[in-house]
């Protein structure tokens, strides 16, 4: 017996409707609510078969014809659940085209796997969140988990989802979290099995204690953000992304820098997706990699109407810093410049190297203040005499790699290795300069900083800027706290808000400094590089300045996608600050003139300096060149970008140049490789999903009750709608908008546009249950006639028939049109269809039956091809491991004259899946190996779970509308 939404049945002796099914293995979960009697209205949910249902009536009947309105009513419900889905607003988003080209290829696969890896600013969470919601719709998505960095960006994923979907998501960040989600569990409850959409922080949850709960919990969708932590096998997090991707039938690897110049840190994601993707020793296969990757940048993005680009165009201003009439402050520098570059010429071995890499860190802080780099000298002096400390080096050089793979460490790691590189610079200091040296130049420092020239060409630009737009709001970036306190002191006198944000700062107050930007005019708000990732600012603010220059590019790149991103209004303006004459004009500035060039077809760059990273990685004449004359006594006036300091005089300055040059042709050679020049591989959106979208929010409207407070919504429905925007908990009410755009009321009360994955639509389409037969005005007699055409849980699709007297029948695709004027049915039936429309309508049955069979095998074909095409791949995968593994089949050699009875042995088998498993139980295998083969028949079984095969199809009638001719 097929149960379908919308059948009355019979259970426990009362009638029900059939308010949702969903498949759970051989079972299906039934949502019934009572028809009659006294417990009318009453939801129940059971296991069916094991609970049996009898089925009364499936067709429409004559004597049931009520209003118009709640046949459109009954008729939108059942096209909102459509599967595919009709044409409806997701949310409280403006959805681009381009921006639906990953949910199309996800829908296109019997996994959704992919990797979202557009540029900084294309909107990644809404493209992820599109998805999410339409899984969700289309049930094939309920439990889903988000896995992001800690900070900011979770308080972000959590309010885009609750605001533009109105998809509640359970935070379990932190032990105190993990507590409160445990507390009403039975002992031993999983918190992560018990809470359908959870978000959760990767530092976190890679904890062997959290991340046991978390592999014991499956998942239909997991989404993790900011997927370049996740590469190398070394690495916590990249094993919390391997329990999840085995765990998770759908996963979603976000980020804006897929590729950091290794090929097998690229291979290490895309084996996350599919492991048939990469071979055993992590390289990457042919180019089937690319149908699950998804990558645009900023200038592949045109507006389909007109053709021109569809984000605005950035203005880059370098702002040159003279240091020529501030004598304090170039004492300084020439005195640092004479304590660090003897260093930086001396570095040969390892050792060296991470002695010099201290001293450029120095240097570094001279270039964003002096209270930055006073700061370090300080500690120099207090731990002057340091004794010299492998154990020192080898975790300085540890953390400068970590440094060079993510962008950017945490708070407590900034400080510590700030710390270790203080004393190793004290320790090398001790050998060959004074402390009365370090002293005097300390002295020289505190002399200098009243006048430092960064902190007032910053104060200027600000001012400057606020004569054209006096209430304009102005982001600046920096990489240290000690520049940022000084920033603040600075910019006390300019008049209007100062905030700061740091990774000192807690969550709250992180957040509630973003809000603010966000909703206020007039605010300067000084960041340091923990809020890199994650902060949209581009709503009010259009102005970024860079206090010093990263180096590198891609913290760069995500410090300016806080303003430069979808929905920026106005073309944003990027000033760089630098001190003329010093390294940060002659090689920084170089640096960021190129990047800035490559930028149009480029938005993920090398650490290309190649200092502050991996000390292995560095070359004697690379330093010597960064030593060659810091500081010039005549420094070079820059016009643009375009002239930036080029000196050819040293030979070592040049090898520097040439370094940098290399790095960004390989990068460049890389993206023509992967094909991503050009956007990559998309596709296009079908067709046949243009229309008009159902207006969502009058529909939802004509299922409730009015209310003075809105309204009233039932009160069993409340707890799915509790914390979300426009619900009024106290009165049991919601204030719907039909403007996507507004958030409040004229009273400052939030407001609810509910989208088609939001609970309170998911509600009022389940509630809908009456009204499959009515009458309306017409131009001639006709009868028309809705089926509903199921094919298990993926396919679910309405058809029209329009049936005439004269026996023709045409399909009517627009068929709510038809409904516009409603006509008293009360004996309509009788007088103008019962003679002819019984016969007229078992023919029509024959007609949806025969177009319920063409719409079913186009979509099975479809399904088929999408299975076989992973199956064939992934089998190749296993027979190329198994030969990696065991080596090749051996012929089996049996006794001429005593040929025994056949034995099993992995050697001779020819069945890639047997042999492994074999493999793997032979004790005289190695252990390791044994493990290896192992994990790949796991990847393998989980990759190729049975898919059932496409039911045929079954056609109920849905209704009738009796369209007379007007009189």
């Amino acid at each position: 017996m097929e149960v379908s939404v919308g059948i009355k049945v019979a259970a426990r002796g009362l009638e029900w409707d059939v308010t949702e099914v969903e498949p759970l293995g051989p079972q299906q979960r039934v949502r019934l609510a009572c028809a009659s009697g006294d417990l009318a209205g009453l939801e129940w949910e059971v296991l069916y078969p094991v609970e049996p249902l009898a089925v009364l009536r499936t067709d429409p009947r004559p004597d049931e014809a009520g209003p118009l309105d709640a046949w459109r009513r009954y008729h939108i419900a059942r096209l909102l659940d459509q599967i595919p889905g009709a044409p409806a607003p997701p949310g409280r988003v403006a959805i681009e085209a381009y921006q639906r080209v990953p949910l199309l290829r996800a829908l296109d696969m019997v996994r959704p796997r992919l990797l979202l890896a557009d540029g900084v600013g294309l909107g990644k969470t809404i493209q992820a969140g599109l998805i999410a919601a339409e899984l969700i719709v289309r049930r094939r998505a309920h439990r889903i988990l988000i896995v992001c960095p800690p900070g900011p960006l979770l308080r972000q994923w959590e309010q885009e989802m609750r605001v533009r979907f109105g998809l509640r998501f359970t935070p379990i960040i932190d032990s105190a979290s993990l507590r409160d989600a445990r507390r009403g569990l039975e002992l031993g409850g999983n918190p992560f099995e018990a809470t359908a959409l959870c978000l959760t922080s990767m530092d976190f949850a890679k904890q062997d204690r959290v991340l046991e709960e978390l592999e014991r919990a499956p998942w239909d969708l997991v989404i993790i953000d900011e997927a370049h932590h996740c590469v190398g096998e070394e690495n916590q997090r990249h094993r919390l992304a391997e329990v999840l991707a085995r765990r998770s039938d759908g996963l979603l690897l976000l980020t804006a820098t897929p590729h950091d110049g290794h090929d097998p840190h690229f291979a290490s994601l895309m084996a996350l997706l599919d492991p048939s993707l990469v071979d055993g020793e992590g390289r990457l296969i042919g180019f089937a990699y690319r149908r699950h990757v998804v990558r645009r940048l900023k200038s592949h993005i045109r507006d389909p109407r007109t053709g021109g680009p569809l984000f605005r165009e950035r203005i880059v201003i370098p702002v040159r810093v003279d240091v020529t009439n501030a004598t304090p402050v170039r004492n300084f520098h020439k005195a640092l410049s004479a304590l660090v570059a003897p260093r930086l010429r001396r570095s040969r071995d390892r050792a060296g190297l991470t002695d010099a890499l201290a001293f450029v860190s120095l240097l570094k802080r001279s270039m964003s203040s002096i209270a930055a780099c006073l700061a370090t000298l300080r500690v120099v002096a207090e731990r002057y005499g340091t004794e010299p400390l492998r154990e020192r080096q080898r975790t300085l050089r540890a953390y400068r790699r970590r440094v060079a793979r993510f962008g950017v460490l945490d708070t407590a790691e900034e400080e510590e290795i700030a710390e270790l590189e203080a004393e190793e610079m004290a320790a090398s200091l001790a050998g060959d300069a004074t402390e009365e040296d370090l002293r005097a130049l300390i002295h020289l420092g505190e002399a200098a900083a009243p006048h430092d020239p960064k902190l007032a060409a910053l104060a200027l630009e600000i001012r400057l800027i606020r004569l054209t737009y006096p209430s304009a709001n102005i982001l600046v970036y920096t990489e240290y706290a000690d520049s940022q306190r000084a920033a603040v002191e600075a910019l006390s006198g300019i008049g209007g808000t100062v905030l700061t944000i740091s990774g000192a700062d807690s969550d709250a107050e992180r957040t509630r400094a973003a809000e603010r930007c966000s909703e206020e005019d007039g605010i300067v708000l000084v960041s340091t590089d923990s809020l890199a990732e994650g902060l949209n600012l581009h709503r009010r603010c259009f102005h970024l300045i860079h206090l010093d220059l990263p180096y590198n590019p891609n913290r760069l790149e995500q410090r300016n996608g806080r303003i430069d991103r979808y929905g920026q209004r106005n073309d944003p303006e990027i000033r760089y600050l630098f001190l003329a004459g010093t390294f940060e004009e002659r090689l920084l500035l170089r640096l960021i003139a190129k990047y800035e060039k490559a930028r149009s077809c480029l938005s993920f760059m090398p650490n290309t300096l190649g200092v502050g990273a991996d000390p292995a990685s560095l070359h004697e004449p690379l330093f010597t060149g960064f030593a060659e004359d810091l500081f010039s006594a005549m420094p070079r006036l820059i016009h643009s970008l375009d002239l930036a300091a080029e000196d050819t005089e040293s030979e070592a300055y040049r090898d520097l140049l040439r370094e940098i040059d290399r790095a960004f042709q390989s990068f460049d050679h890389m993206a023509v490789r992967h094909g991503w020049l050009s956007g990559g591989e998309t596709i296009e959106p079908p067709s046949s999903e243009a229309g008009d979208a159902i207006d969502l929010p009058a529909f939802v409207a004509s299922v409730l009750a009015a209310d003075t407070h809105g309204y009233r919504v039932p009160p069993e429905w409340a707890h799915e709608l509790n914390g979300l925007s426009g619900f009024d908990a106290t009165h049991g009410t919601v204030r719907l908008t039909a403007d996507r755009d507004q958030s409040r009321d004229a009273q400052g009360r939030e407001v609810m546009y509910p989208g088609r994955s939001h609970p309170l639509t998911r509600r009022a389409i389940a509630s809908v249950r009456t009204g499959r037969v009515s009458a309306a005005k017409a131009d001639r007699l006709s009868l028309l006639v809705t089926y509903i055409v199921e094919a298990g849980p993926r396919l679910r699709k309405i058809i029209a028939l329009r049936i005439h007297p004269d026996g023709s029948i045409s399909e009517q695709p627009d068929f709510l049109s038809l409904a516009e004027t409603g006509l008293p049915p009360d004996g309509l039936w009788c007088r103008w269809f019962a003679g002819w429309a019984p016969e007229a309508i078992a023919a029509g049955r024959l007609q949806a039956l025969a177009a319920a069979d063409r719409i079913a095998s186009v979509f099975a074909v479809a399904h088929r091809e999408r299975i076989e095409r992973d199956t064939v791949a992934v089998r190749a995968w296993l027979e190329r491991r198994a030969n990696e593994l065991c080596g090749t089949v051996a012929p089996r050699i049996d006794d001429l004259f005593d040929p025994g009875p056949p034995s099993s042995d992995w050697r001779t088998c020819p069945v890639p899946e047997q042999r492994l498993a074999e493999f793997a139980a032979d004790p005289f295998v190695a252990a390791p190996q044994r493990r290896d083969a192992m994990d790949v028949l796991s990847r393998f079984r989980a990759v190729t779970a049975e898919q059932p095969p496409l039911p045929p199809p079954t056609v109920r009638t849905l209704g009738m509308l009796m369209l007379v001719p007007q009189t």
